[in-house]
This record gives C-alpha cells, sequence and structure tokens, in this order.
C-alpha cells in the first residue's frame, strides 16, 4: 500500500491540477454534442472510412464535395483523426470521439505546460500557476467551445512539448514532437517558429538541426503531397475574400480591455461575434512581474522571463493591423487567414513566463498560487460552456439536411481544380471528382464515372510513404539499441 500512497502524494498537486481543469469540459460529459463552426464529426467520419478501406495515409474524403469527393486528407493534418479513430475503433460513436478529443486538447494541454513550468522555474506551484492560466486563457475557449478548431486546440499540447524537449536535450521527444506538429495542424508549427527557434539559440542546441531533418523525413507521406499536389486545388479561395487577413485583426480593446462573449464570427472591424482577448490575468500578471524586476534591477538576470514576454509581446503584434508590414513581407503568411491566432501563441508565452511569479515570492508561494488560480477562474471560467447543445446521436449529422450541409461544408478549400465547377446540388452518385490517382476511368471537364475506379498514391504519395515508413522503422530501431546499451 506503501507505493501507491507515496505515488499520490509526490503526484498531488498534479492531481489537484488535473481537477481545476475538469470545469473547462465538464459540460461535454451527457449525450450529444456542442454547436461549432467547423466540422469534425463529418471529418472523423470520412477519416473511419478511409481507415476501413485501407487507405492509409488516407487521402481522400468520397463524401466531401456534396459527395463527388475532396482530396481533404492529402492537405489537412490528420493526427487528430488518427486519434480519434482509436477510441471510436474501440467503440465509442463518432461524436463522443471527437468530444474525448477535445477533452483530452485541454487536460494534455494543462499537464504538459505544468511539466515544462516545473522544469523552467524548479516549482510545482509556478508548474501550476502557468498550466492554470494556459488551459483558462480566452482564446483556449475560443477555440473548443466557440470554433471547435480541433487540431489547433490539439497543437496547444505540443507547443510545451517540443519547448521541454529542447530544455532536456532530447532529439527523440524533439523529431517524433514535431514531426506530430506538422501532421496536426501544419499552420500552428508555423506561428511556432519564431519561439522555437529563438529557444533553440538561446539554449545553443545545435543538434536540433538534425531533429528539424528527422522529423521531415517521418512525416514526408504529408509534406510531399502539400508541396507538390497543391497546386491540383484552389487553394487561393483560403486567402481571398472573408479569408484575406487584413479583414481579420484585433484592436488594442478587443484585446487587453474587452470582456464581450459572442459565439458568431470574425468580421471586418471591431464587431466580432466572438472573445478576441487574451485574458486580463493572462497579460496583467507577467507585465507587473517585468515592473517588479525593473523596479527591484533584478531583470538582467531573468533571461527565459524576458524571452517569452517580448516574444508573447510581438506575437500579439502581430494581431494588430500595425504589423501589416511584417505580413506583407511574408506574402506566406496569408495562409494564416486569421491574424488572431496568433493569440494562441501569445498565451502559451505569458502563460509560461508567469510561473516566474513563484519564485520571487517563495515565502508566500501557496498564497499567491491561490489567488492566481481563483482570479483566472473566476474571470474565464464561464467561457467554457456551449451555445448550443445538441441531444443527438451520429445520425443526425450523417442524414438529412444536415448531413447536405456537412457535405457542402467548406466546399472551395480542395475542390480539385480540373474543370468540374462548384456544383449547388449533391451528386447522383454516378459521378465523382477525378485527382490524380484515380484509375479506372478517363476524366471528361474534371468528372469521372464512380464505377470501376479505384484510388491510388501518385509517385509523389508513394514517395512520401517510403520515406516515412523507412524513417520510422529506422528510427524505433535506433531507439531500441539506445535504450538496450542504457539498460
Amino acid at each position: 500500500m506503501r507505493q501507491p500512497i507515496n505515488l499520490l502524494k509526490k503526484n498531488s498537486i498534479l492531481i489537484l491540477l488535473l481537477i481545476l481543469i475538469v470545469p473547462t469540459f465538464y459540460r461535454m460529459l451527457r449525450p450529444g454534442i456542442f454547436s461549432t463552426q467547423d466540422f469534425h464529426i463529418f471529418r472523423q467520419f470520412e477519416f473511419d472510412k478511409c481507415i476501413k478501406a485501407w487507405q492509409i495515409p488516407c487521402r481522400w474524403a468520397p463524401d466531401a464535395g456534396l459527395g463527388y469527393g475532396e482530396p481533404i486528407f492529402n492537405f489537412y493534418g490528420q493526427f487528430v483523426y488518427g486519434v480519434g479513430e482509436i477510441f471510436h475503433l474501440v467503440g465509442f460513436n463518432i461524436i463522443d470521439s471527437v468530444k474525448i478529443l477535445f477533452i483530452i486538447s485541454l487536460l494534455g494541454s494543462g499537464v504538459a505546460m505544468f511539466f515544462l513550468a516545473r522544469e523552467i522555474w524548479k516549482s510545482d506551484f509556478a508548474a501550476t500557476v502557468s498550466a492554470i492560466l494556459y488551459v483558462y486563457a480566452p482564446y483556449r475557449a475560443v477555440d473548443v467551445w466557440v470554433r471547435g478548431a480541433l487540431p489547433e486546440a490539439f497543437s496547444f499540447i505540443l507547443f510545451p512539448l517540443i519547448i521541454l524537449a529542447i530544455e532536456k536535450k532530447n532529439i527523440f521527444y524533439f523529431s517524433i514532437l514535431t514531426a506530430i506538429l506538422v501532421i496536426t495542424h501544419n499552420l500552428s508549427l508555423v506561428m511556432f517558429l519564431p519561439l522555437l527557434a529563438i529557444w533553440i539559440i538561446y539554449r545553443r542546441w545545435w543538434k536540433s538541426a538534425m531533429g528539424f531533418i528527422v522529423a521531415g523525413l517521418l512525416s514526408s507521406f504529408y509534406i510531399l503531397p502539400v508541396a507538390f499536389e497543391s497546386k491540383f486545388v484552389d487553394l487561393q479561395s483560403t486567402i481571398t475574400g472573408y479569408f484575406d487577413y487584413r479583414a481579420h485583426f484585433v484592436t488594442l480593446y478587443q484585446l487587453f480591455v474587452s470582456r464581450f462573449w459572442g459565439y458568431g464570427g470574425s468580421t471586418w472591424g471591431p464587431n466580432d461575434g466572438l472573445s478576441l482577448s487574451v485574458g486580463q490575468i493572462q497579460w496583467i500578471l507577467p507585465f507587473l512581474i517585468g515592473l517588479f524586476l525593473l523596479v527591484r534591477r533584478k531583470i538582467a538576470r531573468e533571461w527565459e522571463f524576458i524571452i517569452l514576454f517580448l516574444i508573447g509581446c510581438f506575437y500579439l503584434f502581430l494581431t494588430h493591423n500595425k504589423s501589416t508590414f511584417i505580413w506583407n513581407l511574408t506574402p506566406a503568411m496569408a495562409y494564416i487567414q486569421f491574424p488572431w491566432r496568433f493569440l494562441g501563441l501569445a498565451t502559451f508565452c505569458f502563460a509560461l513566463a508567469s510561473g516566474i511569479v513563484v519564485r520571487l515570492f517563495v515565502r508566500q508561494k501557496i498564497l499567491v498560487t491561490i489567488i492566481i488560480i481563483l482570479s483566472t477562474f473566476f474571470l474565464n471560467f464561464t467561457f467554457f460552456r456551449e451555445d448550443i447543445w445538441y441531444s443527438v446521436n451520429d445520425s443526425y449529422f450523417l442524414t438529412g439536411a444536415e448531413w447536405v450541409r456537412q457535405r457542402a461544408a467548406s466546399i472551395s478549400d480542395y475542390w480539385p481544380s480540373f474543370g468540374h465547377k462548384i456544383p449547388n446540388t449533391p451528386s447522383d452518385g454516378k459521378s465523382i471528382n477525378y485527382f490524380p490517382g484515380w484509375v479506372g476511368a478517363t476524366p471528361v471537364n474534371g468528372l469521372i464515372s464512380s464505377v470501376g475506379v479505384r484510388f491510388t498514391d501518385t509517385p509523389v504519395r508513394k514517395t512520401g510513404n517510403i520515406i516515412s515508413l523507412v524513417s520510422i522503422l529506422g528510427f524505433l530501431i535506433l531507439s531500441l539499441k539506445t535504450w538496450r546499451e542504457k539498460v
């Protein structure tokens, strides 16, 4: 009995943290699903079809594009659906599998931040402060409960784990975690790169270059098709019109002052229908810590805090229209679409930086921790709730009018550009979109017969698959050899 008791004592603060995170998702623990602005139930269903058809890695979503089919998974991060598929295959329905993924994103990010902050600030109390600030940030609630941005929400687990791998100088975990981020949400990796590069330079961990190479090899099955087959879909539609980044900058009032909460969309100007706040306590606390360090003339000794605080401010700057010149200098940033997406990385930096407060007030560490937890909970707890709750099962989303709506969702994002224009009505099932890889029929105006055809990998995809498979096997063999030598 002593071992379990000692284990509980040793991890009591971590267990308490897990309990404190429960209010962010406890409303999901009932039959049904909450309303979101994205369509992950449909994508999880399509991914399930891929797996059951032995199309691995998944590329083609047969029901997307109003039933004409689209190569969604050839370009869209699929790791999170792979995790969801595990839960579905062991017996959970699609709705519950998706809810579990959202719950993992909240619990997992809190635990990941806890271990990273403990590594940097050397205190369980500091780790708890950082974790609570990270999980209870308004943007986290927006990502889960408003937008339903599942891959992006999952990325919040990976940010602290990758930085922790740098802290530990562990190239194994760094390579694996970076590869997972690539195939989870590539835009999050792009936004994460400034912090990642600066932290590597600060820690002088030059071996990370090899880690990036290995990560690229491991994720080649995804990277190569994105690089060489994006020309076959109209990606221009994802950065024009509503998705033009210039329409979605955030005002200073929205960032720092506003307590507005809504379940609408991002619009031109300051009248957005959702919260775009970094969170009052999330920015006030690190700002006050910085002032305290300046007054006490201790700022020069706290480089971790300085780096995190300044990068957090830089990420916030990128959400404001005064940063337009940076966006113009880097045209590829247009694919980020919404500048306010950088709120996620600002939240990460400020939350991690704020853990230092416990080290500054070590004699009052328990009181300081309790005050911050209660303040954060009081200010942000009410954001973690649904707009509309649907007490339904899978069939509600996979039949009838809702099924038609799901199949038409984001139809222009990955529509093949071979002549067939986007239709207004669903397919009759006789014809499907042509895309490289379909064999057994000759395309006419971008369409092929749905009878007698099969979907195969192109040379680019085959090359990516082989590189990834060989890299994974080699990586496992090398890791096993290293482990045996240590034992």
